[in-house]
C-alpha cells in the first residue's frame, strides 16, 4: 500500500510540475481561443426553410461579447455580403469591420492606451448556404481568461487528486486486508507447528493466486522435515538397539571379573568403536555444509583407497585389483568424501569375498564399479542394501550395516547415482557409481 501510494503521489506531482513548466505561447493561446470562437459561431448558425439565417449562442458566450465590447467581437455575413449577426457595437466590432484589407492584427483606442486585437476569418457552410465568420479577441482578454482557467483547473486538479488518493487508500486497504486474511490464518497455523505435530499443513483455501506456490512450497518443505524427523527418530532407535548388544556383552565380561577374556573384551570394544565411528561418518556426510568441492582425479582416488585397504585384504587373503580405462578425468567433488565412498565399497567387497578371491575396482570416465567374488546379494535383500543398519545374508564382518548408507549419502550430496548392478552375470555382487554429467554408457569397462 505504501509503495502504491508513493507511486500515485509521484504521478500527481509530476503532472503538476509538467503543467507548471509547459506553458504555451501567447500566440498559441490566442489562436486557440479564436478557433474555438469560430467553431461556436458555426455551430450556432441555422437556416430555416425560407433561407433566413439565425445565430444562437450559449449564454456564457453572449455575456462575454456584451460585457467586453472593447476586447471581443464577431461578425457573420452570408455569401452575398448581407449581415446575418454581429456583436454589440463597440471598439472591437468597429476595428474588426474596418480593419484594412482584412488584417489579422489591429489596434483600437482605449483612452490613449491602444488595445491589440487579433482577428480570424473563416468560410463555413451550413444547411447548404455559405457564410463568412470573423471574430476578434484582445491579448489582455485571452491572457486573463487563460490565467483564470489555469487557477480553476489547478484547484480542481488538486481536489480531484486528494479525493482519488483517499478513495484509493480506502479501496486498497479493504482489498489487501481481505486478501491477506487467509495468509494470517496460515501464519497462525504455521506458528503452532512443532516437533509434536509435524503432520500439520498450511491451508490454501481462499489464498491469493500469487501466494499458492509459496504455501505449496512450504507444505512440501514441512513434508520433507517430517520425513527427515521420522527417519532420524528411527535411526536413533536402531542405533541404540545396535549398541545395546555389545554393551551388554561387554558388561557381562566385566562382571565376570577374573574370568574375563581379554581378547573378547578388545573385540567388543573395537566393534563398538567401529560402530560409533560409522555413526559419526554418517552424521557428517548427511550434512551438505561439511563438503568442500574441488577437482579430484578419479584414478588417483581409486589407487589411494586400494592402497589404504591393502593390509586388510592381505589379512583376509583377498586381492585388490584396480582397472582403469580411458584417460584420467577430474571431477568436482569432496576428496575426503570420495575416499570414504571408495573405501566403504572396497571394504564391503573384501568382507564378502572368500579367501583366495579378488575384488576388482573399475574406473572409467563415467564413474566407478566394484566387483567381488562373494555369494552375491539375494533378491529379497536388495531393497534394504542402502538402508541404515541394513545387513545382507552374508557375513557381517565388523560393521554395523552403515557402510552402504554412507555411500548413498555421499552420492546424493554429489548428485551421483549408486546402485547394485542387477544385470551382473559374474559371481558375487557389482556396485556401480555413475557420475553426473558423464557420457551415456556403463560406468565401468
Amino acid at each position: 500500500m505504501l509503495a502504491a501510494l508513493v507511486g500515485v503521489l509521484a504521478a500527481v506531482v509530476a503532472a503538476l510540475v509538467v503543467r507548471g513548466q509547459w506553458q504555451p505561447s501567447i500566440e498559441t493561446i490566442w489562436r486557440s481561443e479564436l478557433e474555438e470562437a469560430v467553431r461556436d459561431l458555426a455551430d450556432g448558425l441555422h437556416t430555416d426553410a425560407d433561407g433566413r439565417a439565425t445565430l444562437w449562442l450559449k449564454p456564457l458566450h453572449l455575456s462575454l461579447y456584451d460585457a467586453m465590447p472593447k476586447d471581443a467581437a464577431y461578425r457573420v455575413v452570408d455569401a452575398d455580403g448581407r449581415l446575418v449577426a454581429q456583436s454589440d457595437d463597440g471598439p472591437a466590432l468597429r476595428g474588426l469591420r474596418n480593419a484594412p484589407g482584412g488584417a489579422s492584427l489591429f489596434e483600437v483606442d482605449n483612452g490613449g492606451t491602444p488595445i491589440v486585437l487579433q482577428a480570424l476569418r473563416r468560410d463555413v457552410e451550413r444547411d447548404g448556404h455559405r457564410y463568412a465568420i470573423a471574430v476578434a479577441r484582445s491579448d489582455r482578454l485571452v491572457l486573463s481568461l487563460d490565467e483564470y482557467a489555469g487557477r480553476l483547473s489547478l484547484r480542481a486538479g488538486v481536489r480531484t487528486a486528494l479525493l482519488m488518493l483517499l478513495v484509493f487508500l480506502l479501496v486498497v486497504f479493504l482489498i489487501v486486508r481481505q486478501s491477506l486474511r487467509p495468509v494470517r490464518v496460515a501464519s497462525e497455523l504455521a506458528a503452532r507447528i512443532g516437533p509434536r505435530n509435524l503432520s500439520a499443513r498450511l491451508r490454501m483455501d481462499d489464498l491469493p493466486t500469487e501466494l499458492v506456490p509459496l504455501i505449496e512450497a512450504l507444505n512440501n518443505a514441512l513434508g520433507r522435515l517430517e520425513q527427515g524427523y521420522r527417519v532420524q527418530q528411527a535411526f536413533l532407535a536402531t542405533a541404540a538397539h545396535e549398541l545395546k548388544t555389545p554393551l551388554a556383552l561387554l558388561r557381562g565380561e566385566i562382571e565376570l571379573g577374573g574370568a574375563a577374556n581379554r581378547e573378547v573384551l578388545l573385540r567388543d570394544t573395537a566393534l563398538m568403536a567401529r560402530q560409533v565411528h560409522q555413526l559419526l561418518h554418517l552424521a557428517e556426510v548427511s550434512e551438505g555444509h561439511n563438503y568442500t568441492f574441488d577437482a579430484v582425479p578419479m584414478h588417483a582416488a581409486a589407487f589411494d583407497a586400494a592402497d589404504y585397504l591393502a593390509r586388510l585384504a592381505d589379512t583376509r587373503g583377498v586381492a585388490i585389483e584396480v582397472r582403469t580405462s580411458g584417460t584420467e578425468r577430474e571431477v568436482e567433488a569432496d576428496g575426503g568424501a570420495v575416499f570414504v565412498l571408495l573405501k566403504n565399497l572396497l571394504e564391503n567387497a573384501i568382507h564378502h569375498t572368500p579367501r583366495g578371491g579378488s575384488v576388482r575396482l573399475h574406473v572409467s570416465r563415467q564413474g566407478f564399479a566394484v566387483e567381488d567374488d562373494g555369494a552375491g546379494v539375494a533378491p529379497a535383500q536388495r531393497a534394504r542394501l542402502f538402508q541404515r543398519f541394513g545387513h545382507g545374508d552374508g557375513p557381517r564382518g565388523d560393521g554395523a550395516g552403515l557402510g552402504l548408507a554412507i555411500c548413498r549419502e555421499i552420492c546424493l550430496a554429489h548428485g551421483w547415482h549408486i546402485a547394485l548392478d542387477a544385470s551382473h552375470a559374474g559371481p558375487g555382487a557389482r556396485f556401480v557409481v555413475a557420475i553426473a554429467g558423464a557420457a551415456t554408457g556403463g560406468p565401468a569397462a
